[in-house]
């Protein structure tokens, strides 16, 4: 298949379950047509998020220029196939009929779940949910509600590994961010020349820490003559000796 026509069905697949993650990287990081059809039922990612009552997705979807009177093979538009209210509001559908559609064909992702292009944090969370006792298993939604799960490094350190450390969703800003890494660490602020996302974005301000997905790679540039000394003690052994990072 095309990896633009690729990309295009993973759009879709995203917004039918609602992974408003995977939708929003696909449109901002691999510039995908939110309006692209499907060439088959010429449904677009509105039209299932939509059917789907996907409220969020519907209204991010609208922001990034998704067309609510576009059109499937059935005429149908995105406000005739939602039984959702709030949907309804934003796509000025109230005064439509709503229809239970009959497509042509079964779209896989409907036939055989999982869907396979489920973002990597997402899946990592149904995993680590999965490997709960079912007296303890709490919900997808519910750890969603809690910390933000980051991995951090030090940048050009032998030391390779990540760790995770958690932040207060209610508290995303990059001065907490930057005081947060520095203590997990264990460096000094003053040496730190600037936050990575991997692979190659700096985070430089608050709006910036808001768009953190769970599990993102983030690592601590240092300056040019910084020194780790002593600090690289995150390890799991008490004797590792010292690591001094010079670049």
């Amino acid at each position: 298949m095309d990896e633009t026509l690729e990309m295009e069905e993973r759009l879709r697949e995203s917004a039918c379950i609602g992974d408003l993650d995977n939708v929003r990287k696909l449109v901002e990081s691999n510039g995908v047509n939110v309006n692209s059809k499907n060439s088959i039922n010429g449904w677009t990612a509105l039209h299932w998020a939509a059917k789907r009552n996907h409220v969020a997705v519907v209204r991010y979807l609208l922001s990034c220029g998704a067309d609510k009177n576009i059109k499937n093979k059935e005429n149908d538009i995105p406000g005739q196939l939602t039984s959702n209210s709030d949907i309804l509001a934003l796509l000025d559908g109230q005064d439509k009929e709503f229809k239970k559609p009959e497509l042509p064909i079964t779209p896989s992702y409907l036939a055989n779940p999982p869907f396979p292009y489920i973002s990597d944090q997402n899946q990592r969370m149904m995993e680590y949910q999965q490997s709960l006792p079912m007296v303890n298993r709490p919900s997808i939604a519910s750890l969603d509600e809690c910390d933000l799960v980051l991995k951090a490094r030090v940048a050009n350190s032998d030391e390779k590994d990540f760790i995770e450390i958690e932040m207060d969703r209610k508290n995303l800003k990059f001065d907490v961010l930057l005081n947060l890494l520095c203590r997990e660490l264990g460096v000094e602020k003053k040496l730190v020349y600037k936050i990575r996302k991997l692979p190659n974005t700096i985070v430089r301000k608050d709006k910036d820490v808001k768009r953190l997905c769970d599990f993102q790679e983030l690592e601590l540039v240092l300056t040019n003559k910084a020194v780790s000394a002593s600090s690289r003690v995150y390890g799991i052994s008490d004797g590792m000796k010292t690591e001094h990072i010079l670049y």
